[in-house]
């Protein structure tokens, strides 16, 4: 009886410590969610789209993180906020997308100093979660199969990361 008491024990206190475990078949379903989100979003569903992009981008996924901020920052699906859209933008230029830079750079010099830096801080506690090195996703610049074009391509590594809830904008 006690080691069956000991085992249920170990089972529910190692649980946790599995729950952001990522194997193939579990990334191959957070790329569907992302797909099915970014499908959403050009469907103008954005209830749907913000379902499934803030749970794929709170797993690192760089272009449901760009989606994620620019949702914030048009109150697409989720309340508006500047801030959580920086924030999330600034995470997402991680990939070294320099459009989503540009895009940055230009908004953040907009700012004035005080915004700045709630926007900085929001990114370093953003960056600390949901980027690239604590969610394990690597970014690379290639020639994309049959043409010299090249393109950013980011991915998830199999292996064991934290899962993390998004925060949401307190008003809509």
């Amino acid at each position: 009886m006690n080691r069956a008491l000991i085992c249920l024990i170990m089972m529910f206190v190692s649980a946790p410590a599995f729950a952001g475990l990522y194997d193939e078949q579990r990334l191959n379903t957070l790329y569907k969610k992302e797909i099915n989100g970014i499908r959403a979003y050009d469907d103008g569903e954005y209830d749907t789209a913000f379902k499934y992009l803030s749970d794929t981008a709170s797993k690192g996924l760089k272009d449901s993180q760009y989606l994620v901020s620019i949702m914030f920052m048009q109150g697409q699906g989720t309340n508006k906020s500047i801030l959580f859209g920086l924030a999330w933008l600034g995470v997402a230029v991680e990939s070294g997308n320099e459009d989503w830079q540009r895009t940055f750079d230009t908004m953040y010099k907009a700012l004035n100093e005080a915004q700045r830096t709630m926007v900085d801080e929001k990114i370093r506690e953003y960056a600390e979660k949901y980027g690239s090195a604590p969610q394990g996703v690597t970014c690379a610049k290639r020639t994309s199969a049959g043409s010299r074009k090249i393109e950013l391509r980011c991915a998830k590594n199999q292996g064991t990361y934290p899962d993390y809830d998004i925060e949401l904008a307190l008003t809509r």
